[in-house]
């Protein structure tokens, strides 16, 4: 009888165990790096511009949510270099389906329309040059033009 119980119970882990790396699978969001200064974010990113966020250009699929993509005027390749003008996404904070991907929040290039200018933290891509992080992806330049020491009180 002991065997029975034994196999049944293999059986049912067995079973059970795709179904559990499929729901892993279909809840699985990026983890995104946080980093203590603007500093460290540069350090971290393949690029760094300096420029002025326009306008928003686009939307596109980003780990099944909506992201938005922003036309950026380029002043300055810190770190990199390309064109004098870039089409950058803005990566949600959720993935998936979701009516706010930006979690309540104003998409930070967005809110960079607003900015003089901006440096702004990429990588990229076949798709192209995105943000390396939902929240620190820029900063708003200090008024001297330097990339500020410090993140920004929220």
């Amino acid at each position: 009888m002991r065997p029975t119980r034994v196999l049944a119970a293999t059986v049912a882990l067995l079973c059970m165990v795709p179904a559990l790396a499929g729901c892993v699978y279909a809840q699985g969001c990026p983890g995104w790096a946080g980093y203590e200064t603007p500093n460290d974010a540069a350090e971290s990113a393949e690029a760094v511009v300096i420029g002025r966020v326009v306008e928003k250009v686009s939307t596109t699929d980003f780990n099944g949510a909506r992201a938005n993509v922003w036309s950026v005027a380029v002043t300055e390749w810190r770190k990199g270099d390309g064109p004098d003008h870039v089409e950058v996404l803005s990566p949600p904070s959720a993935c998936g389906s979701s009516a706010d991907p930006y979690l309540g929040d104003e998409d930070p290039l967005g809110a960079a329309v607003r900015h003089g200018a901006s440096a702004l933290f990429l990588v990229g891509d076949e798709a192209g040059w995105r943000t390396i992080s939902p929240v620190q992806g820029l900063v708003e330049l200090a008024p001297d033009g330097r990339i500020p020491s410090t993140w920004p009180a929220r």
